[in-house]
């Protein structure tokens, strides 16, 4: 019986001890299954965590930082000899970058001071492609070209300038880097100018052309100064032969006039006609032959503080005197605008253009006389005269409604006997020139907006050039001391 009675309380606990022994097995397979858990995720970090640096590193190099590395370990795995590999490459790649950057910094210190270079130099430099394309020009060659530099770049040289066709394809047949010379003509903004033109081809190591260099040197002042100094001596040649003759001529040619006019019965008008004509010839002659020496010989100008409108209404003012006939109008400031200037050749230079303007007048009638036109029904002749202040410059503008100026070769007019009209020596415009670059100024041939000629001129409101100064202001003090 206390068995029986053993026996039945424990059955009726048996559910309370499956329940208890159940919740064991669950307590001890969960720690189990923990512990597996832990166990692998410390394995799988361990083994994880050297590939998570690696692709953080990556990321890094990506973004450019080639200073990233990743932890190296004394295994002999694979992940250690990928992380050991991986340094190796950040910093072959840091080191090749740093030699880059150097490289480049070199490189453009080197491009900066060639370009410095080349932009101070007097000629123009065009770099060209094996396609003959412009890949840089100095600020010169944008100057003789008068155009932007953007606008230079990629365009085709023989395009813009078809002159030059034959000196490229002679330049890339050329043997070596022999350059091919050539001398063109180039007219921009009405201005002509003769350039020097040396192209040189630029070769590999298996001779095939590169690319190209083309140089262009402005040698207009060089080609007017060599004409001037020729004719110079010409007219110094010529002046001299001619005015020793003139007077004895001219003297004879009165005294016959004064001794044999009272004594001729017959056609006495036509003597004194031929020996009036004579004299006007021998006048005409000398004033050429003066022309020919003052050119020649021109002066150094002696600078003043002068003012400017002063000369100018003078030299007006003889004009409209000698010529009634024309309308005279003078635009200029009321209060004196002095400048450094010797106002014996300003005032050589104005007459000179007013009289030109006078002359151009008058061929102008004389056309319309010729071609059947009534002379009075043409335009009265209109010359007028401008003075005005415009950025550290004088201008000088003289206007007409003459017969104009030429459409080609304008600029050749200002060299030595270079002349449209049927009586002039070509040697005024000259001689003004030669004043005007003395003077530090410019002289600009135009035409009127109303017809006819519009010259200009420009001289520097501070002065002139310093040595010429220099000189002058020494050769005063010795003057003042004497």
């Amino acid at each position: 019986r206390g068995a029986a009675r053993q026996f039945e309380r424990l059955e009726s606990q048996r559910s309370d001890v499956q329940l208890s022994f159940a919740l064991a097995f669950a307590v001890v397979a969960l720690l189990l299954l923990l512990s597996a858990i832990w166990i692998g995720l410390t394995l799988a970090t361990r083994m994880s965590s050297p590939i998570s640096a690696l692709i953080g590193a990556t990321e890094k190099v990506r973004t450019g930082n080639l200073e990233a590395r990743v932890a190296e370990t004394e295994d002999d795995d694979e992940l250690a000899l990928l992380s050991r590999a991986f340094n190796r490459m950040t910093q072959q790649l840091h080191t090749q970058h740093d030699e880059l950057m150097e490289a480049n910094r070199q490189i453009d210190s080197r491009r900066r001071f060639s370009e410095a270079v080349l932009s101070g130099v007097s000629a123009g430099v065009i770099g060209l492609d094996r396609g003959g394309r412009i890949d840089f020009p100095n600020r010169r060659a944008v100057e003789l070209l008068a155009t932007e530099q953007e606008d230079l770049i990629g365009e085709r040289l023989t395009g813009m300038l078809p002159e030059l066709a034959p000196a490229m394809e002679a330049a890339a047949l050329a043997p070596g880097a022999q350059p091919v010379e050539a001398q063109i003509k180039l007219t921009v903004r009405g201005k002509t100018r003769t350039l020097f033109v040396r192209i040189v081809a630029e070769r590999v190591e298996n001779k095939q052309v590169q690319g190209y260099v083309a140089t262009f040197d402005d040698v207009s002042p060089l080609i007017s100064a060599q004409r001037k100094a020729a004719w110079a001596d010409v007219a110094r040649r010529i002046a001299h032969e001619i005015k020793n003759p003139l007077t004895p001529i001219q003297l004879s040619a009165e005294r016959l006039k004064r001794k044999y006019l009272k004594e001729v019965k017959t056609d006495p008008q036509v003597f004194e006609g031929c020996i009036d004509t004579i004299i006007r010839q021998v006048d005409d002659i000398g004033r050429m032959a003066d022309e020919f020496s003052s050119f020649a010989q021109m002066p150094a100008p002696t600078m003043h503080r002068q003012d400017v409108v002063d000369i100018a209404c003078q030299a007006l003012f003889l004009q409209r005197n000698a010529n009634s006939d024309v309308s005279y109008a003078f635009d200029g400031p009321d209060e004196p605008l002095a400048i450094r200037c010797d106002g014996r050749q300003i005032s050589q230079v104005l007459t000179n253009l007013l009289q030109n303007a006078n002359d151009a007048i008058k061929e102008r009638l004389e056309t319309a006389e010729a071609q059947g036109h009534d002379p009075a029904q043409e335009p009265v002749g209109r010359i007028g005269l401008s003075i005005m202040q415009v950025d550290g410059h004088v201008r000088i503008a003289i206007q007409d409604n003459g017969q104009g100026l030429p459409e080609t070769e304008r600029e050749r007019l200002i060299e030595p006997y270079v002349t449209m009209r049927k009586k002039g020596t070509g040697l005024g415009l000259a001689i003004v020139k030669k004043i005007m670059e003395d003077h530090g100024g410019d002289l600009t041939l135009e035409d009127a907006p109303d017809g006819g000629a519009l010259v200009i001129l420009r001289l520097p409101v501070s002065g002139d050039d310093p040595a010429a100064v220099a000189a002058t202001d020494g050769a005063q003090e010795d003057g003042d001391g004497v």
